[in-house]
């Protein structure tokens, strides 16, 4: 099966990814994870730090496996696929709540975070939280711990999930539009090459200024 092609923005030169600064980046909002995304100019906004003022600015092309229904948990506007449920009910020995199980819409037709839902269930679950205090939307979404998260995106990991993948803006275009991904498995994002790369003051990327250093 092929790789698929995605960037990652950092200020920092490093040869290969791994989870041991998860709180410095983008935080666990998507689950921990290597953040990844289709758009290289996404990637190079990324590279600029949260305090900000990065002296360099780099963006790392990269190659992870294909992703498929059952290895992926999409997040926003699309149902969690039934393998994965049947796995996370099977590990747990118990049924999830039916509002992780719709179909990624609202009456409305607007994206449900269905798969964050998934991924916070298992997070709270593996905390020590009790079925009876997760049975509703507000319940489960509640703010989970990094060391929590941790442990969820290994669940996920050891039931075969590697992804974890939402669209950037627009959800309403979901699937068509471009989409970002964390990578519960640092071992499976390989670096194929590192360009440094200029942002103007708003942090986005100068066109024309990529310069391959590795």
């Amino acid at each position: 099966m092929a790789n698929k092609v995605y960037y990652h923005g950092s200020s920092v030169l490093f040869e290969s990814f791994n989870l041991d600064s998860l709180a410095e980046g983008s935080g666990i909002k998507f689950g921990a994870g290597i953040y990844l995304t289709e758009s290289f100019d996404t990637a190079a906004h990324y590279s600029e730090p949260r305090h900000g003022n990065a002296d360099h600015h780099y963006v790392y092309t990269v190659e992870v496996p294909e992703k498929t229904e059952d290895n992926c948990l999409p997040y926003y506007g699309a149902p969690v696929p039934s393998g994965i449920i049947e796995r996370v009910e099977a590990r747990f020995g118990e049924s999830l709540p039916d509002f992780i199980k719709g179909s990624g819409k609202d009456a409305e037709g607007k994206g449900v975070s269905l798969g964050k839902f998934l991924r916070k269930y298992i997070a709270h679950r593996l905390s020590g939280v009790v079925i009876e205090k997760l049975a509703t939307e507000k319940q489960v979404d509640k703010n989970t711990s990094l060391t929590a998260e941790v442990k969820a995106s290994e669940f996920l990991l050891d039931i075969g999930v590697l992804f974890i993948e939402w669209p950037q803006g627009g959800w309403s275009k979901y699937p068509n539009c471009i989409k970002n991904v964390a990578v519960l498995d640092p071992s499976k994002v390989h670096v194929v090459k590192i360009e440094e790369v200029d942002l103007d003051a708003k942090a986005k990327y100068v066109q024309g200024s990529r310069r391959t250093i590795g």
